[in-house]
């Protein structure tokens, strides 16, 4: 796999899905808590894909914050 392709393949952590999506991390957390935003938890961490965060970030129901 070279560069390009790991760091598309590359999951985020909540710091970095908070700076992508200009929120704090007590947000993200507050999302994933309630199940609301797509995210991935595995050995007690949640980390983002990427491309499932932007999906939801254009198609998520404005109203909902």
């Amino acid at each position: 796999m070279n560069t390009s392709e790991q760091l598309r393949n590359r999951l985020w952590d909540a710091g970095e899905a908070a700076n992508f999506l200009k929120v704090s991390r007590s947000w993200i957390y507050a999302r994933v808590e309630r199940d609301e935003m797509p995210y991935i938890r595995g050995g007690g961490l949640i980390r983002f894909v990427p491309s499932q965060l932007r999906d939801w970030t254009f198609t998520k129901d404005p109203s909902k914050g």
